[in-house]
């Protein structure tokens, strides 16, 4: 989820503050919405119940901790005769608007019969940054809570530990969220600590025991592939500190390596997760330890690792990208990411062929392009339906591919008239906009153009040459 906020008025994001008469603003309407998607999301797993347990990622830490629900079960209790919806409009008050993200949460998985979770929220880090203290990880679960500790780690969320029961079986969920920055150097040298805060601590697990059934997952913010997509950098954090990789006999073996990443467990044109500049990148990840394959207590399913996506919910054509939340008018929307999802069985058999295994494979050295240069251009709208569409049709539209034809109104900053209505222009790439720097102020232009708001203003995102020609 992108970013599961309350209403409470307090946040260390401006995009999360209720601005009176600000209707781009969050507000309660949009945090219903939300709540609507992402049970969604989780009812398309599951025939409906959802998954048994889910890794949460940019959930807001509370800062009005004097509206904090000491018990969960009480709070259901008194508002099941009502629903999120309502607390959220008719019946919003002062105390309602207090709850945290997480009861809001729960309330509305239950109200949309998703039933039975228990949420775990990481603890806030004793001096946090911005980011520290303003989201952190949390954890959904439908079995008994072993126990559960929050590693502080530098620069980013908190790595959430949590310990479950199932059956007579016990397993280890670590939660992550490391640095932002797949790319940056810098920033790969703060997902270094990162690393080293999970990669300690789960050598202690592994030394107590070492087949110790343990799932990492989450938000990892590097590539499964780090060091062949950037070869630029020395040494990575989800690689060479933590040590993924995709050799499968890792499972029948002793000792390093004792994680598998299970993004090798899918086809290479398969592995993405997300998107940037038109490549697909694999910043959610889940990752194993042989106790996931040996048989006892809990084990991994070969072959179920998958993006969960849901067309016209968190998944939009053509291209099938992320659905990306907006808070323009009504709000609309998912997440930049696609969540990930893996089948664990209990008292499943060990096998002595690699049949039972999961697969083993190189990490590939090239992004895969999502494929900007693709788009059929027959099956766009028209960018003139937009002039007198509703704010709630302009929300849905928002990363939708158009054709655009217009006037270049303003060169700098670039500006095209169409059908009498405004539109800033713009590219993350410098060439492209340069390439239409040189038509002159006035020109008839024809292109492909993505929708998108850019500080309060409707604009057109041109993602890739062939959009110009």
């Amino acid at each position: 989820m992108e970013n599961l906020f309350d209403v409470d008025r307090v946040s260390p994001y401006d995009d999360y503050i209720e601005t009176p008469g600000d209707l781009n603003s969050y507000g309660p309407s949009k945090l219903a919405r939300k709540l609507k998607t992402i049970a969604t999301v989780l009812k398309s797993v599951g025939e409906g119940k959802g998954p048994d347990v889910v890794i949460l990622n940019e959930l807001e830490l509370d800062h009005t901790a004097e509206s904090t629900v000491t018990d969960i079960s009480e709070f259901l209790k008194k508002y099941s005769e009502t629903t999120y919806e309502k607390m959220l409009s008719s019946e919003l008050n002062d105390e309602l608007r207090g709850l945290p993200a997480e009861i809001w949460l729960l309330k509305a998985l239950e109200d949309e019969g998703l039933k039975g979770y228990t949420i775990v929220v990481g603890e806030t880090p004793a001096a946090g940054d911005k980011h520290q203290d303003a989201i952190t990880n949390g954890l959904l679960t439908r079995f008994p809570i072993v126990s559960k500790k929050t590693w502080e780690t530098a620069s980013a969320r908190g790595i959430l530990e949590t310990k479950l029961q199932v059956g007579d079986a016990t397993f280890t969920v670590m939660g992550n969220h490391w640095k932002s920055g797949a790319g940056n150097p810098v920033m790969e040298n703060k997902r270094l600590g990162n690393a080293k805060t999970v990669r300690d601590r789960l050598d202690q697990i592994l030394q107590e025991d070492p087949k110790s059934d343990v799932i990492l997952g989450g938000d990892f913010n590097t590539q499964y592939n780090q060091g062949q997509r950037y070869s630029y950098m020395t040494k990575t954090a989800i690689q060479d500190v933590l040590g993924s990789q995709g050799d499968a006999t890792m499972f029948q073996g002793e000792g390093k390596p004792d994680l598998y990443n299970l993004w090798f467990d899918v086809s290479p044109e398969q592995r993405f997760s997300d998107e940037y500049n038109g490549e697909w990148g694999t910043l959610i990840q889940m990752l194993v330890t042989r106790g996931l394959a040996d048989g006892k207590g809990v084990d991994y399913v070969p072959g179920s690792f998958r993006q969960l996506r849901v067309p016209g919910v968190n998944s939009r054509d053509p291209l099938g990208l992320p659905w990306r939340w907006t808070n323009y008018g009504p709000g609309w929307g998912a997440s930049d990411h696609f969540p990930v999802l893996a089948t664990f069985r209990v008292g499943g058999e060990a096998s002595s062929s690699g049949e039972a295994l999961p697969k083993t494979s190189l990490p590939q050295k090239e992004a895969v392009k999502v494929g900007f240069d693709q788009i059929d251009r027959s099956k766009l709208r028209s960018a003139s339906v937009l002039k007198d569409a509703s704010s709630e049709e302009l929300a849905k539209a928002m990363g939708e591919y158009f054709m655009v034809e217009g006037t270049l109104s303003k060169i700098r900053p670039l500006e095209i008239d169409v059908d009498g209505k405004p539109y800033s222009l713009h590219s993350y790439d410098k060439n492209l906009k340069d390439a239409i720097r040189v038509m002159a102020k006035g020109s008839q232009v024809k292109f492909v153009g993505e929708l998108g708001l850019y500080k309060g203003k409707l604009q057109f995102v041109i993602r890739d040459p062939s959009w110009i020609k």
